[in-house]
């Protein structure tokens, strides 16, 4: 006998039409909600258009919840993986060519421009004699060597 063998495991069931458990949950608690504003409102007071959309913020943040997903992942996982990068994990430092000078060290003070000294100034004129043409082409000439 032959059984048919689940290909995707990991889905979750779909227990209402295309809804699984946790977004009927999620539905049914943001509809609570929005519900129990309304009642406690509309007994004591007058409603307008704006306060019916206040009233349903619960409801629109339940469904998106329950239905949104950013880069394939479910909003409220994406919301606590964001505050993880950011509070919970060190920067990422990333190379930017030109990106200004690099640290080196905090003790001791480094920068990649040249401090301005004045040089001193070469002589117009340069010492060359024949006797130090002569040592200097025999030292080339013997390859370094002294003989």
């Amino acid at each position: 006998m032959r059984y048919k063998v689940p290909q995707n495991v990991q889905r979750a069931d779909q227990i209402l039409w295309f809804l699984t458990l946790r977004q009927v949950i999620i539905l049914v608690i943001g509809g609570a909600i929005s519900y129990l504003l309304y009642s406690g409102l509309s007994k004591q007071y007058e409603l307008n258009t704006l306060e019916y959309i206040l009233i349903s913020v619960p409801a629109a943040l339940a469904a998106a919840f329950a239905f949104l997903t950013v880069k394939g992942v479910s909003l409220p996982k994406f919301i606590l993986l964001l505050i993880e990068q950011t509070f919970f994990r060190p920067p990422r430092r990333r190379w930017v060519m030109g990106g200004g000078e690099p640290f080196v060290s905090t003790t001791t003070p480094f920068s990649f421009r040249e401090k301005t000294e004045p040089k001193p100034e070469a002589s117009a004129e340069k010492d060359v004699s024949p006797e130090k043409l002569k040592n200097f082409a025999h030292v080339l000439d013997s390859e370094g060597t002294s003989s």
